[in-house]
């Protein structure tokens, strides 16, 4: 019966560790995302590309606006070419997870719900909802600080 039990317990481990491990391998590519955000009045899609570089990570959203986001070190450096905009923030607790994830991965240790293709992680009393689509794609859904709900979808950039 003890075996059993050990068994069940070191198998869900194991299976955790390799979801949370395709995703962090998936991550670490080129990306295409399609991100969805409802209001609860509308809903507003947007499209985009994410790109690896050596010392940043650069975000372009292509649809319905025109904007580019370089994550570096603790800042996010932001261009709104429509506005002819730009600004440096520093990435705080409140903004933190999704750049966190992108340049660093999920952390096992904050996995909580796991099931056969997806997890909650829960950081900063925030619910982040990951499923895993296929070999090449995963999605995030999430509330966020206005509690809008979004559904990021991502797709390896071939």
């Amino acid at each position: 019966m003890y075996k059993l039990i050990f068994f069940i317990l070191l198998s869900v481990s194991l299976y955790s560790e390799d979801s949370v491990s395709s995703i962090n391998k998936l991550i670490n590519n080129n990306l295409i995302f399609f991100q969805t955000t409802d209001s609860g009045f509308e809903e507003i899609n947007s499209k985009g590309r994410l790109i690896r570089n050596k010392d940043f990570i650069e975000i372009t959203i292509d649809f319905p606006s025109n904007e580019k986001y370089i994550l570096r070190d603790s800042i996010i450096e932001i261009y709104d070419y429509e506005f002819n905009q730009s600004q440096i923030i520093e990435i705080n607790d409140d903004n933190s997870f999704l750049f966190d994830f992108l340049t660093n991965g999920i952390d096992a240790d904050e996995i909580n719900n796991m099931n056969e293709n997806s997890f909650t992680v829960l950081k900063n009393d925030n619910q982040f909802f990951v499923n895993i689509i296929s070999e090449s794609s995963f999605s995030i859904s999430y509330n966020d600080n206005m509690n809008y709900k979004n559904l990021i979808v991502f797709e390896v950039l071939k």
